[in-house]
């Protein structure tokens, strides 16, 4: 299966045309992408969606996010997940507890500082044991300018659709009420935390120009998909360890 990437315009339509998503865009002709070939879909700007068409992608367990045209997460429309998982019930009962929030954001520190050094290492930066994690996304943000900052956005959110996906897969229920509540949301920290290894690409600044940012995005992601998907399930392994050890 394969996500599906719309570049939304005025006049861009989905529809529901069983099996398929009937995609439907002025001067060309229509697209179907069959449901059971399609992993999320992520649109970006001005795309209608039929209801038949978003109750298909629910049903079928397909996740679409819906991005502003600078690639900002605007909504987001969960597909049907499994059973309540072992390690949904684990995060949920820790965040529940008083000290919960706090011993979750020294966790998620912890893994930000890992991310972080890591890329600093890879760059080539000498410091890059002690330069603090603050003073490092700063330069990150200077340096990749409004262009490179917008690509950003698009690709932390073609991110956060995948670990829409990765995380029931790893356990972690993404249509939890208990969880939904409790504040903290694991797509969003990890999405914000895997893209540090994407920086180095991002600030290399060599894109195909035949591509929209989108497209662009979306190619720069399934070129490290692999090793995305490793530290991943390393950041899922080290999240059941802490789990199991503050309970």
């Amino acid at each position: 299966m394969r996500p599906l990437y719309i570049d939304g315009s005025i006049g861009c339509r989905v529809v529901w045309d069983e099996p398929a998503l009937r995609v439907s865009v002025a001067d060309k002709a229509d697209q179907l992408f069959p449901v059971s070939r399609v992993s999320r879909v992520v649109c970006k700007g001005v795309v209608e969606w039929s209801m038949s068409a978003l109750l298909a992608c629910a049903d079928a367990g397909i996740s679409v996010l819906f991005l502003e045209k600078n690639g900002e997460l605007r909504a987001r429309w969960l597909g049907k997940a499994g059973e309540r998982q072992f390690l949904t019930q684990r995060f949920a009962d820790l965040l529940a507890r008083s000290d919960g929030p706090a011993l979750y954001e020294n966790w998620t520190l912890s893994m930000e500082k890992l991310a972080a050094r890591s890329f600093a290492r890879r760059i080539g930066l000498p410091d890059w044991r002690e330069i603090p994690v603050a003073s490092l996304r700063r330069q990150v943000f200077v340096s990749l300018q409004s262009e490179g900052r917008q690509r950003a956005n698009m690709l932390e959110n073609i991110l956060h659709a995948e670990l829409l996906v990765w995380l029931p897969e790893a356990g972690f229920a993404g249509d939890d009420e208990g969880l939904a509540a409790s504040g903290p949301d694991l797509a969003v920290f990890l999405s914000r935390l895997l893209l540090w290894d994407f920086y180095p690409a991002l600030l290399d600044d060599q894109f195909n120009a035949d591509m929209t940012p989108m497209q662009a995005m979306g190619q720069v992601f399934h070129q490290q998909a692999d090793r995305c998907y490793l530290l991943f399930r390393g950041t899922i392994n080290k999240l059941q360890q802490f789990l199991l050890s503050v309970s």
